[in-house]
């Protein structure tokens, strides 16, 4: 368990930086949620300019509604997995895919942080993203 906290942990030093001037968890929640629906859903990568209104294709969505419920209830484990895999779905915008990424950085560094502080659930939470990056 403590193989992947350092590598870890030297990433949320760099993220900590990134994401203080930013804001926390529900701000980079907020961010991602705006660049879902302002682009009026998921478009191809490869299309050179975004289509308005094209739907959000259903797995995309299905994640994204997973990820948003697990942060609500302060599941950032679920949150986090949920979102990694809206960022392996095909369709997903280049911004989307930014937003995703701050908002996985913004709860990767709270669980880091509460970890650090002794959080029993912290802890419980990094080893179950861990598991799930490795199946």
């Amino acid at each position: 368990m403590r193989s992947f906290l350092l590598p870890l942990s030297a990433g949320a030093l760099l993220v900590l930086n990134g994401c203080s001037k930013k804001g926390g968890v529900p701000a980079q929640i907020s961010e991602m949620e705006k660049a879902f629906h302002e682009a009026g859903g998921v478009v191809p990568v490869q299309t050179a300019m975004p289509v308005p209104n094209q739907p959000i294709p259903a797995e995309a969505n299905a994640y994204l509604n997973v990820a948003l419920s697990a942060v609500r209830k302060n599941d950032y484990a679920g949150g986090v997995i949920a979102l990694q895999a809206v960022q392996r779905t095909p369709g997903v915008t280049a911004e989307q895919l930014m937003a995703v990424q701050g908002a996985l950085q913004a709860m990767t560094a709270d669980l880091l942080a509460r970890a650090s502080k002794g959080d029993p659930k912290a802890k419980a939470d990094l080893a179950a993203i861990e598991r799930s990056r490795s199946q």
